[in-house]
């Protein structure tokens, strides 16, 4: 497998959290770690990307994120593979839970990029979200405020599958 590119945007620790146990589980692999918030053109050079997401406001992203959507909006995706996570709180914010994780998939779908790493919405309590198609969540939702003990094994099970779509 090619190495793989991770982009994070974080205002706080959680985001940072879930990067650092990403990386723990990626340790057999080779990856380079980027805080969007010095740029993302670094993106160009991975065929393999993971980006890592909280949710703001009402399902909007984080904003470093926000500052870089321009840039991210107008880059080639043809040819990458990219997985995708999203952190939120489902009971305080059912209404948008991990709702940044849809604006990401937008902008990579759309200009050519394969998502991978769908998962089941049936093990989160959200009412209503736009980062769920067909039951499914477009990348892995986090919530570390009301399920953290789980935020270990569920990358470890995304990742599993993740890694065998990508190159």
């Amino acid at each position: 497998m090619k190495k793989i590119g991770i982009f994070y945007g974080t205002s706080g620790s959680t985001t940072l959290g879930v990067v650092d146990e990403l990386e723990y589980q990626l340790k057999k692999e080779e990856y380079q770690t980027y805080n969007v918030k010095n740029g993302i053109e670094a993106m160009k050079d991975y065929e393999n990307l993971i980006l890592v997401t909280p949710t703001y406001g009402v399902g909007e992203l984080q904003p470093h994120w926000q500052k870089q959507y321009d840039v991210l909006s107008k880059m080639d995706f043809h040819g990458k593979v990219v997985g995708l996570i999203g952190l939120g709180n489902q009971f305080a914010f059912g209404e948008s839970f991990v709702g940044a994780l849809r604006v990401l998939y937008d902008v990579v779908s759309k200009n050519g990029g394969k998502v991978v790493g769908f998962v089941s919405d049936k093990e989160y309590s959200h009412e209503e979200t736009t980062a769920v198609i067909d039951g499914n969540f477009v990348g892995l939702p986090i919530d570390e405020t009301n399920q953290g003990s789980k935020t270990p094994q569920r990358i470890i099970s995304w990742l599993e599958v993740v890694k065998k779509e990508m190159k």
